[in-house]
């Protein structure tokens, strides 16, 4: 009597993820140094939140959360627009599910921000960011793949799964002297800086990945043009490149590299003449690589013997493939009034997104994202005085993803590629933004597979017949034929002239019992 036996394979396996959501509150009481005006009037606060570092160890997420506080007023005898900024270093943790973690993204925005001039020399800011941590729970789970003995049949599947996630992040320190030209007047102070790393690329390298691309880093500064108050704009790019060590990475497996602006600090230079002329840029960027290993497993989904009933158990087993890389671009219109005036002219124009979400609806396969536009725009007033104009409305953009199911993990960024301003008349302006959405989603299957199969020894199947006419349907399987007839699909497809293991149309079949 043949003994049953069986082997497993372990199978890397994922749960649906999770999201964490965490909120920090942002509080600065600020005394302007000697070196600063009075504050008059005050025109703007913005807080913008970027992750620094990140570590997980012991079931325990920790990060670095920097907030940088950007404070806009006008003082009294002047019409130059005044800038304060702070940096404030937040340090936090967060309790991660029991048993092996995956933390695939952590995404801060503001959730809002005041601020108040307590008096001329003093600003009070109060707000609070919003930090949300996507998790997977990961877990090694034994899977049938092969059955020996007691007539056992098999029908297997091919299973293409994520096996193992590489990653690591690197941070990459630029430290660069950007001039502004002998044709640019000398700056004052920086009101704007927005930097963002452009022209991305990577390969792998001998086992290592090559991450290069260059920083655009697009500032607007005060000046003074015959001396009259006033504001400048200029763009600089800085190269970078950098050789990261994935270990275990391979050619095959592909990767996914995310790269971020951690911090930008401009530091004025103080040329012989006094005027400053040349700034001195330290910034970091953080760069998240992820590589993926691919394996297949054919595993046994669904067993029978020919020779004894049997019990099967199933189990469902959850997987992901590979992340597919998403990009979209979203162009949007938006007019802005001066309404209780007029403008000479327009500085600087930006946008911004808040409330940024992104819904799945599986049954049209689309990704649906949804979310707040708020654009910007710096003018001049015909009085001299700087004015920001700002507008907010709500977005939303549906696009088609194939094979898109109510498991897969979605993760999108968006930012605004690009903002143009036409000034249509003396109180308005109009705004053309293109938003680029990128990310990834992962498609995550469900698939069911063989746990446990119980043969009944004791018992035996009847055979008292040799062959039987057997009336089969259009789109029935052979593997249920068989299984019901205690037979193997290849007896009845040979005894039939068979090519396919479902039938096309209905017809009579011959069944030849299996020993």
């Amino acid at each position: 009597m043949t003994e049953l036996r069986t082997n497993q394979v372990a199978v890397s396996a994922s749960a649906p993820a999770e999201t964490i959501m965490q909120e920090q509150s942002v509080e600065l009481d600020y005394i302007l140094p000697d070196y600063y005006p009075d504050v008059c009037k005050l025109i703007k606060c913005f807080v913008k939140p970027s992750i620094l570092n990140e570590s997980v160890s012991d079931h325990r997420l920790s990060y670095e959360l920097l907030a940088e506080v950007r404070i806009l007023y006008c003082s009294e005898n002047s019409h130059v627009l005044q800038c304060v900024t702070q940096n404030l270093h937040f340090s936090r943790t967060a309790e991660l599910p029991p048993g092996e973690t995956i933390v695939t993204e952590i995404l801060p925005a503001t959730d809002y921000v005041n601020c108040r001039a307590v008096s001329r020399r003093r600003l009070d800011v109060r707000g609070a960011v919003t930090i949300r941590i996507r998790t997977v729970p990961i877990h090694q789970q034994n899977a049938i793949c092969d059955l020996f003995g007691k007539n056992i049949q098999l029908k297997k599947i091919p299973l293409q799964y994520q096996a193992k996630r590489m990653h690591t992040m690197n941070h990459i320190v630029l430290a660069e002297e950007l001039e502004l030209g002998s044709s640019k007047p000398p700056l004052l102070h920086v009101v704007r800086c927005q930097a963002k790393p452009v022209e991305q690329s990577q390969k792998l390298v001998s086992g290592n990945l090559l991450a290069q691309g260059n920083l655009q880093i697009e500032i607007l500064y005060a000046c003074e043009k015959e001396n009259n108050p006033g504001l400048e704009s200029m763009a600089f790019r800085i190269p970078y490149s950098q050789m990261i060590e994935l270990e275990g990475v391979e050619e095959q497996d592909p990767c996914e590299v995310i790269c971020s602006v951690g911090s930008c600090d401009l530091k004025p230079v103080t040329d012989g003449n006094g005027e400053v002329r040349v700034l001195r840029c330290e910034a970091e960027l953080t760069v998240s690589c992820t590589a993926f290993r691919i394996a297949t497993e054919s595993l046994v989904c669904d067993a029978f013997s020919t020779e004894h009933p049997c019990q099967v158990k199933k189990t469902g087993l959850f997987t992901s493939s590979v992340p597919v890389m998403l990009s979209e671009l979203l162009v949007r219109n938006m007019k802005l009034d001066c309404t209780d005036g007029e403008m000479d002219c327009v500085y600087d124009a930006w946008c911004e997104i808040r409330n940024f979400t992104t819904d799945l609806d599986a049954e049209k396969s689309e990704i649906c994202v949804n979310g707040m536009l708020s654009c910007f725009v710096l003018v001049q007033e015909n009085t001299g005085m700087p004015r920001l104009l700002e507008k907010e409305e709500p977005f939303e953009h549906r696009f088609t993803v194939q094979g898109l199911g109510e498991q897969d993990r979605i993760q999108l960024r968006i930012h605004a590629e690009n903002c143009s301003y036409t000034m249509t008349s003396g109180s308005e302006v109009s705004i053309k933004t293109e938003l680029r959405i990128e990310g990834s989603v992962t498609h995550c299957t469900e698939t069911e597979v063989l746990s446990e199969i119980i043969v009944q020894e004791e018992t035996e199947h009847p055979k008292n017949y040799a062959l039987k006419l057997y009336f089969g349907r259009a789109q029935e399987s052979i593997w249920e034929i068989a299984k019901r007839c205690h037979t193997s699909v290849e007896a009845i497809m040979e005894e039939n002239e068979l090519t396919q293991e479902q039938l096309t149309e209905n017809s009579m079949l011959l069944i030849p019992i299996t020993n």
